[in-house]
């Protein structure tokens, strides 16, 4: 579980990607397109996605993955976190229960679905976050056109951008970020987020930033990559009888 939480809290889940455009348009155009997108994440209640966050801190380079399927009402979430190397748990949250595999066994346990760790699960899979970073962003956001595709981007350090960051990180991070916020120091933030012309859900995310912590003198920079797939058409499931019938309690 310890493990799950610190990949995850790194994870800052968040969502964006580049494709080849075809035009850049106007900012009030960029304007309503963010404005809509902001409401369609909000819509979300079933999908794919896969993030991978690779970190650089004091000269270590880490990578890790968080991918799942979901769907929400009841919550049923399917995901599986590695860390770039050969350590792969594999989870199942189905309400309020938790199926854990590790080291080739499998685990249950309570888990409150009105708890931290799973709101913070359902954040990034759902990245529900860019919600409040789109509405932020709106009126500095730039728009390049694709075929089927529209890519809103930010570049930069202004005021903007920087509540922009810090809000990624209190709500992927959680509660537990907001004492250590204050002293944060974001000296690069770049966000992408492409969505669907038609349907206005992600298929594409990216955030690249470096922040500085004032008191400590740690660095960290940061490349999160997403992509999200059936949004809104996932069939229900539920957990396997084959993972069921061979468990233990935590």
């Amino acid at each position: 579980m310890k493990r799950f939480v610190i990949i995850a809290v790194a994870a800052l889940s968040v969502l964006a990607a580049g494709c080849s455009s075809k035009k850049a348009t106007s900012k009030p155009a960029a304007d309503r397109i963010a404005q809509t997108a902001a409401r369609k994440v909000k819509t979300i209640n079933s999908g794919h996605t896969r993030l991978v966050i690779k970190t650089i801190s004091t000269g270590k380079v880490t990578t890790g993955l968080i991918a799942g399927k979901f769907h929400l009402g009841p919550t049923m979430m399917k995901v599986t976190v590695g860390n770039g190397g050969k350590l792969v748990d594999h989870y199942y949250f189905d309400k309020n229960e938790m199926y854990m595999k590790s080291e080739n066994t499998w685990y249950k346990g309570k888990v409150d679905e009105k708890s931290e760790l799973v709101k913070q699960i359902k954040r990034q899979l759902t990245g529900s976050a860019n919600a409040q970073v789109l509405t932020n962003l709106k009126q500095d956001l730039k728009l390049k056109e694709n075929d089927k595709t529209d890519t809103l981007s930010f570049k930069g350090v202004n005021p903007v951008g920087v509540k922009a960051a810090k809000q990624v990180i209190l709500s992927e991070a959680g509660r537990q970020a907001q004492k250590t916020l204050k002293d944060v120091r974001i000296t690069h933030f770049e966000y992408r987020y492409t969505l669907d012309k038609k349907t206005f859900l992600p298929t594409k995310t990216f955030i690249s930033m470096k922040y500085r912590n004032t008191r400590t003198k740690k660095a960290v920079t940061e490349k999160v990559t997403g992509t999200f797939t059936d949004i809104n058409h996932v069939q229900k499931f539920g957990v396997p009888a084959s993972v069921r019938q061979n468990i233990q309690n935590f």
